[in-house]
Order: structure tokens, then sequence, then C-alpha cells
């Protein structure tokens, strides 16, 4: 199965993202992609089009006046509109592979508590998340592979027995410490 990976797209400042596609049979987004939670699941249902796409939501789809219940909520509702997995302390397989995925947060929000049970109890072979997990939590979750985002620039690391990938930002941007996005990375799970 090959997995199309990005996130931090901050679609509200950069209005278009029209990628030329690489071969993917899942598109999975790590978040941020726009300060709406309805919007930003558009946009990934816009980018991936008639493929399959999973979406975590990132701190900027949290932006605004809902509480977070009802963030879920409209997340959930929008996803099963545009046909997205929306995954916030859920999972969803395809075929034998296990997705799991969170926010996660930081290890001072109480939140991240949370999204740690979720995903120490999930047994997924795929963890994405927002945020980058702590060392520690990739050996209790035990996935094969965890995707994240939130700090821009590109990483694809092996953990112990996870690989640990990062693709965020928007085409172009600069980033000040490491290797920049690459609009049509994939992976092989």
């Amino acid at each position: 199965m090959r997995l199309w990976v990005i996130s931090d797209l901050h679609m509200e400042s950069h209005r278009t993202f029209d990628p030329k596609r690489p071969e993917f049979d899942v598109l999975v987004c790590a978040g941020d992609v726009y300060n709406d939670i309805v919007v930003a699941i558009g946009m990934v249902r816009a980018i991936a089009g008639n493929k399959l796409a999973i979406f975590v939501p990132g701190n900027h789809e949290w932006w605004g006046d809902l509480t977070l219940q009802e963030t879920i909520e409209r997340g959930h509702a929008a996803a099963d509109r545009a046909g997205i997995c929306f995954l916030e302390c859920d999972s969803y397989d395809i075929g034998d592979v296990r997705f799991s995925g969170a926010t996660l947060w930081t290890q001072d929000d109480p939140r991240f508590h949370a999204s740690m049970q979720y995903l120490q109890s999930a047994r997924a072979d795929v963890v994405v998340t927002h945020f980058e997990p702590p060392p520690a939590a990739l050996v209790s979750v035990g996935a094969r592979l965890w995707i994240h985002g939130h700090h821009h620039g590109h990483e694809d690391l092996q953990t112990g027995r996870t690989r640990l990938i990062r693709n965020a930002g928007y085409p172009g941007e600069a980033v000040p410490d490491g290797e920049p996005v690459r609009e049509d990375f994939v992976v092989e799970i």
C-alpha cells in the first residue's frame, strides 16, 4: 500500500495547492491544513481526488470558538460527507493494515494523556499524529510506521522497530534546520 504523506499546508495563508499527484493508494494528512476543520476536510478531499484519505487534525483545526467535542462532531460529520477517514482517538482498517490517529498534543497538555492511552491500546500498524511523539511513545505504542507533522520539513528515521516520518509544510517553504517538505513523498507499508 502506497501512502502519500502530507501535513501543515496552512491553506489559510497559501490558497492553492495543486501538486502533481504521485502514484499512491491512500493520502495520509497529519493536520494543519486550514483553521476550520470542515474546510480542512474539504481541501483534503480535493487533494486526494478519488482516492482514500486519512486525516488527523492539527492544532490549527482546533482554533475557533467551538468546544473540543463540537469540533470532533463537526469533523466526523464533514469527513462522513466527504468520504474521508477522520481519526481523533480512532482507528480504521484498510485490508490487514490498522491506522490509528490523534492530534496527540504536547506532553504538558492534558489531552496528550488521553491520546496516548488510546494509541497504546489501538494496536496499530500505522499511527498518524500531528505532534511528534516522545521517544517513549514509540516503544509503548509499537507501531511499524508513525507519521507526524507540526515541525515543518522532511525527516525519515528508523527508531527501533518504528519508522518515524515527518513531511510537513507547503511547497517552496524555507526550512531553517533540515530538509524541506517533499510534495510527492510516498512510503510503502
